[in-house]
């Protein structure tokens, strides 16, 4: 193997190995005077070129002779319940602080809340791409040490992104003022606490320990519980939506202390950029990835709702509503496929795409029975749950059951593509069907209308099985030992 490859920080399926032993000093490029990353096979110790530290190439090395134990197949199955569960608590969590702020406010102070709740959703998604990513991927397999020293820069990115977000923020909310800018400044006081603990939610998974993520969700969700008594044990003023913010972040500030207690270690943010850089085959890549998927997706909802009618905005965003469990449980399934793939690569090729499939089966099935439900509905309680938006809602939900078929079969191949560090490939997937994103909803509203913009999501959703079953099949095949 050349120089090149030694030192090529990038490849697919490199691990930066955390060795808390060995401190390379202040002058070192990272400036951290903190643990570097150092990558080494099972046998080998670390190579030095200069004054870097040499990265392997562990995609094309030979696996080690004893790889890791993988879990069983019943501890698998607890896991994975285990994960859904947890994401049950949090999405619960988030979506009771949405319920709670509309029922106390006016409609006026809850789109104020909306807009810094919208900036939430996108950053936390970012600081999942790029921070607590490799943790999965390269981390799911290590000894407890490594993964506790991999879990404070991961932890310390997420807190890094949090306070510069959180600034920005602030800012913002301080020049604009109004009920507007009062939602941005709380939302960016607490932005640091609720990606530090949504990063410990993803260390717990990584580790393959869900259980953890739960109990920190359950201390998030008591925290918010004793914190909206007390606010509304005190004077009525003190109830906005603002208010209501700081006590959901005040929350997660406590779930994310029990976060430290539970994983032994502390964010370090001095080692974000350290963090970032030594992984930006898995963090680079998922970050573009992240951001080119939800521009295209934004960008096509801001053009429907420019050209479009307001009641059709109006039943879109019904769908989404309806459906939102099911987006919840692909997330958590695939929180819980990556690291489980990444710990079971030496298993055979036909095991793996079995697992896909099963995976992406479980997502499919439970999605189109959720959806199928709601038109069974009678009518009125549909009208309870949408008011007047529930009729065209209701003439739409049947498409919008069918296109989300195939996001959820892509679910159990990107998994393993993940796992595998194929991200650079995941992104080129995505990034290839992206103009269509944006394009097909758009003319199929000019089309066919309000039909015509599910259509149009039906065939570019549809349009991306086909990559992901071929690259499943071809990369598990490729990576088998031979």
């Amino acid at each position: 193997m050349g120089a090149a490859a030694l030192t090529d920080r990038t490849r697919p399926g490199a691990r930066l190995d955390v060795d808390e032993d060995l401190r390379l000093g202040a002058d070192h490029a990272t400036g951290a005077g903190e643990a570097v990353p150092q990558p080494r096979h099972p046998d080998d110790r670390p190579i030095r070129l200069g004054d870097d530290v040499a990265y392997r190439d562990l995609a094309h090395e030979d696996p080690s002779p004893q790889p890791a134990a993988a879990p069983s197949r019943s501890r698998s199955r607890i896991n994975a319940l285990w994960t859904v569960g947890d994401q049950v608590v949090s999405s619960g969590t988030n979506a009771a602080i949405n319920f709670i702020i509309a029922r106390r406010v006016d409609s006026s102070e809850f789109g104020a809340f909306a807009i810094a709740y919208t900036i939430f959703a996108m950053v936390v998604g970012l600081s999942r791409a790029a921070g607590t990513a490799p943790l999965g991927i390269s981390y799911a397999d290590v000894p407890a040490s490594t993964f506790r020293s991999a879990v404070r820069a991961a932890a310390g990115t997420a807190l890094a992104l949090g306070a510069a977000v959180g600034v920005v923020l602030v800012l913002i909310g301080a020049a604009l003022r109004g009920t507007v800018g009062l939602n941005l400044v709380a939302m960016g006081v607490v932005m640091p606490a609720l990606l530090v603990q949504d990063a410990w939610r993803y260390a717990s998974f990584a580790q393959g320990r869900p259980l953890l993520a739960v109990g920190n969700d359950l201390v998030w969700a008591a925290g918010l519980a004793v914190g909206v008594g007390l606010l509304a044990a005190g004077s009525a003023t003190g109830d906005g939506a603002a208010s209501l913010v700081l006590v959901w972040g005040a929350a997660a500030a406590l779930a994310a202390f029990v976060g430290v207690a539970q994983h032994q270690a502390w964010p370090d943010p001095k080692r974000a950029l350290a963090w970032f850089t030594g992984h930006r085959e898995t963090t680079g890549f998922m970050t573009a990835e992240f951001i080119s998927l939800q521009g295209a997706q934004q960008t096509s909802t801001l053009i429907i709702g420019a050209v479009g009618s307001t009641s059709l905005v109006g039943a879109l965003r019904g769908l989404q509503t309806l459906l939102a469990p099911t987006t919840n449980l692909a997330v958590a399934l695939m929180s819980f496929a990556i690291p489980e793939f990444a710990r079971r690569k030496h298993m055979p090729p036909s095991r793996v795409i079995r697992g896909a499939y099963l995976v992406s089966g479980l997502v499919v099935v439970s999605s189109t029975l959720w959806g199928l439900a709601f038109m069974l509905l009678p009518a009125d309680f549909g009208a309870a749950l949408l008011g007047d938006t529930w009729g065209q809602t209701h003439d739409l939900l049947l498409l919008a059951v069918i296109a989300q078929v195939g996001p959820g079969l892509a679910v159990g191949p990107a998994a393993v593509l993940y796992a595998f560090g194929k991200t650079r490939l995941t992104f080129w997937i995505n990034l290839f069907f992206v103009p269509f994103l944006l394009a097909c909803p758009v003319t199929g509203l000019f089309v066919g209308g309000a039909k015509g913009v599910v259509v149009g999501n039906i065939i570019v959703f549809w349009a991306t099985i086909p990559p992901w079953l071929y690259h499943l099949h071809r990369q598990v095949r490729t990576a088998a030992p031979r």
